[in-house]
């Protein structure tokens, strides 16, 4: 059955409401940015005006495929730019370790200020970014935002957690082998890329991959140096 585009008012509508039952969701993460989020009117304010263009960018498409492609393309966008804040909150890294990775990133701002700018941008990201999953399971139903959008972004956590420790190598507590892995999980990233972009496309590579990632003993914990190769790579 034919579907029709969603306007730009139904796509805020549903995003607010996710804000809101996140704000009285058991899962603490989405809770937290939620609970940011509604703080107080500026932020919020700040975040309904961000999120609006974004979701312009998707209703300026008349057909839902399009919208979808769309909506796929921000979640990418906003994978990559939550992930400096989650990258130091979950190895609470500070002191001089965080200075050095804030002013990588921040090479134009002063310490303070890259610290309360990166926690700003993180809150607004991630809170866009659950209202885009959730848009993009429940209202569009595409089934890139399933295993293939979650397996982007655990791959994405991967490789930026092993940038970022290249920034700070631990004298001799790093492996020298690890270092040489961004290569092959880029590579990765990029294939999985085009597996959300392309979803008719890379049909059979989802498929050989889903009988690759069958539990197998210990074969499991290898699933970053098993990923199958397209035909005519």
């Amino acid at each position: 059955m034919h579907r029709s585009a969603f306007s730009h008012a139904r796509l805020m509508r549903v995003s607010t409401d996710r804000v809101e039952s996140a704000l009285r969701s058991e899962d603490a993460k989405e809770h937290l940015v939620a609970q940011r989020i509604l703080a107080t009117p500026g932020s919020w304010n700040a975040w309904e005006l961000e999120h609006s263009g974004l979701m312009r960018q998707v209703a300026d498409f008349v057909a839902l495929r399009n919208q979808a492609a769309a909506l796929r393309h921000a979640s990418l966008r906003l994978i990559h730019g939550k992930a400096l804040f989650e990258y130091l909150k979950k190895h609470n890294v500070r002191g001089g370790e965080r200075a050095k990775i804030l002013a990588h990133f921040h090479r134009t701002l002063l310490y303070e200020h890259a610290v309360v700018a990166e926690h700003t941008v993180y809150v607004r990201k991630a809170c866009s970014y659950l209202c885009a999953s959730h848009l993009g399971t429940e209202l569009v139903r595409d089934p890139a935002f399933l295993d293939p959008m979650q397996r982007y972004e655990t791959l994405f956590t991967e490789y930026f957690e092993l940038y970022c420790s290249t920034l700070i190598p631990q004298n001799d507590e790093q492996p020298e082998s690890e270092p040489a892995l961004l290569p092959l999980l880029k590579h990765q990233l990029t294939e999985w890329r085009w597996v959300i972009l392309n979803p008719k496309q890379s049909l059979p590579h989802l498929q050989r991959e889903s009988e690759l990632r069958r539990p197998a003993g210990d074969t499991q914990k290898m699933r970053l140096l098993k990923f199958p190769k397209q035909s005519g790579k």
